[in-house]
């Protein structure tokens, strides 16, 4: 007789609680971006989504405000597709800018979280990041939770317990008696966030061993990557790597803060789901070959070596920087490469159909790429009229490489009203981008040495196009209300750098062509400095215009002159009332890298 066997699989995850927190500064993901992200955590067995991002007021500023009508009805939804997918739906409040310890603001915490529960979330999140003052209390903060806990979570059956992003959320923030506090006076079920070693960190075991002694608890990892918030020219597409293998039994969760970009961030989190699910077999080049060819089906070869050239973070306040950028450049001739460059952007683009979300957020890197790729060819053809000593064909050349990268400095992501941070993208940062731009000034150095002709056409370059701190006696201009729509405020110096949100204090500085002067816009915003020291972004009253938007650097013994001209004026930058204000005489600036 035949003969039946019974078997049982069993697969379970290393990490219990797995997913992502939307707790980037700049563009909250729209509605329709979360759709789809729930719909991928389902898929890939990610199941909780922790919702706090900087930029909702009602998260955020106006916490004890409830939602109006049609963002609750909107968040409603979010919950019930989250739910749908199996996915646990954190909201998270923010209440320490600004709250008092005293009675009202503690009911005022449970009445939003009651209001919220009522749509239907059944997790909540105390954020007590980037704050200081009264705020930052741990015994205050300890409270609260306890309060939060007897009064709203324990009258609730279905309601998970608290999770809390602390002030200290990193071990290089951390001081003091605040983490013991919070770990033996808060109650031992709330679940404690953590970043790591820094603001941006891998989690190794050391680390996980460390925390946990503090709080007496594991902590609940909140991972700062692939978030490109303080690095937004560059889309993070490389290999999630340098996580511990041998930190399950350690973590209470495990969260990943993605990119504004939505689709893009899918490549990381789609290795945050296999690292959470089997820790000790992750393979993080695996796993992010598997990301590509599912995220792009039919272009995911020319997808594979975008990513390829969107790695690195280049130089941050926060120092992660990720290897394997441009991993074939000079491997193969330079030629072959900046060809691909463009032939695989051209495939992208030509595919818009097949993934239009993936596309409109990542097209003005395509499109950045192919631009770079096409710069690459005119280097090379300068290289060569150079070597033959064409001085016609050398000019030629130079100036068509020019009239691209002009076309390129025009590539704006997220160039919409409304938007809360504008991002010029760049390609190959770390690798393709220098090699181009050294080699191009290279060329054009040489050149001047030996011949006259069409020198007007070539750049009488002080400072290369870059980013840039700019400082008066140790002090870091600074935009200090940063936000694309607002006008008529100025830059002020300050006397500590940034290191929550560093893009505040970095400056684009570009040569403009067309007047043979410099840019200068903030990397947070995009607002552009105009004559007066004052930062204008209106596009239809006050549009920037190269004619008096534009300025002489001058390198002196003591540092950068900063002078008006054209219809602006001759007029110099002064450092004044910690501000920068017009001058027959300017003050001397320190411009340097990051």
């Amino acid at each position: 007789g035949s003969r039946s066997c019974s078997f049982e699989i069993r697969d379970w995850p290393s990490v219990s609680c797995r997913g992502v927190i939307e707790g980037f500064y700049g563009n909250p993901w729209s509605h329709e971006d979360r759709l789809r992200q729930f719909d991928f955590y389902g898929k890939h067995k990610l199941n909780i989504y922790v919702y706090g991002p900087k930029d909702d007021p009602y998260h955020r500023a106006h916490w004890r405000e409830p939602y109006p009508e049609a963002e609750a009805r909107k968040l409603k939804e979010l919950v019930e597709a989250a739910h749908r997918n199996r996915v646990q739906f954190v909201w998270a409040i923010h209440p320490g800018g600004d709250i008092k310890w005293n009675r009202q603001d503690s009911l005022a915490v449970v009445n939003k979280l009651n209001i919220m529960y009522d749509l239907g979330i059944r997790t909540f999140a105390v954020f007590f990041d980037d704050i200081g003052g009264e705020g930052a209390k741990a015994e205050k903060q300890a409270g609260l939770m306890n309060y939060l806990t007897d009064t709203f979570v324990r009258k609730h059956k279905d309601v998970e317990p608290l999770i809390i992003c602390p002030t200290q959320y990193n071990k290089n923030w951390s001081g003091g008696d605040y983490l013991s506090t919070l770990g033996t006076k808060m109650y031992p079920e709330v679940r404690i966030m953590w970043t790591g070693n820094s603001v941006v960190d891998m989690i190794g075991r050391d680390d996980m061993e460390w925390i946990n002694a503090q709080i007496k608890r594991k902590a609940f990892i909140w991972l700062n990557y692939p978030v490109n918030d303080y690095c937004q020219s560059r889309l993070l597409m490389g290999k999630t790597y340098g996580n511990g293998l041998d930190i399950a039994d350690l973590v209470s969760g495990f969260c990943s803060n993605p990119m504004e970009y939505a689709e893009a961030s899918k490549v990381s989190l789609y290795s945050i789901a296999d690292y959470c699910w089997n820790m000790p077999a992750y393979d993080a080049k695996r796993s992010w070959e598997e990301a590509i060819n599912e995220l792009m089906p039919t272009s995911r070869e020319a997808f594979r070596f975008f990513c390829e050239n969107n790695i690195d973070l280049g130089k941050t306040a926060h120092g992660l920087r990720r290897e394997g950028e441009s991993p074939e450049f000079g491997k193969v001739p330079n030629e072959t490469y900046f060809s691909r460059l463009v032939t695989e952007a051209d495939a992208l683009l030509a595919d818009s159909l097949s993934q239009p979300e993936m596309l409109r957020e990542i097209s003005p890197w395509v499109e950045t790429m192919r631009l770079l790729g096409q710069r690459g060819l005119q280097v090379l053809a300068m290289q060569d009229a150079l070597q033959k000593s064409d001085s016609i064909g050398f000019i030629a050349h130079y100036r068509a490489f020019a009239r691209l990268e002009e076309k390129q400095k025009g590539i704006i992501s997220r160039n919409y009203e409304g938007s809360v941070v504008k991002a010029k993208p760049v390609v190959s940062g770390s690798i393709v981008t220098p090699w181009i731009n050294e080699e191009a000034a290279r060329l054009v150095k040489d050149y001047k040495k030996r011949f006259d002709y069409g020198r007007d056409f070539l750049p009488q370059q002080v400072i290369e196009d870059g980013t840039y701190y700019i400082m008066y006696s140790g002090k870091f201009l600074t935009d200090v209300n940063a936000s694309p729509d607002r006008e008529g405020d100025f830059p002020v110096f300050v006397a500590e750098a940034d290191t929550i949100n560093p893009q505040r204090q970095l400056w684009n500085i570009e040569l403009v062509q067309e007047t043979g002067r410099y840019k200068i816009t903030n990397a947070q915003d995009g607002r552009y400095i105009n004559e007066l020291g004052t930062f204008w972004s209106n596009k239809n009253t006050k549009p920037f215009n190269a004619e008096w938007n534009t300025y002489i650097i001058v390198k002196t013994p003591e540092g950068y002159t900063i002078q008006c001209a054209g219809r602006a004026g001759s007029d110099y930058w002064r450092a004044e009332d910690n501000r920068i204000k017009q001058s027959k005489q300017g003050s001397p600036f320190l411009i340097k890298t990051p």
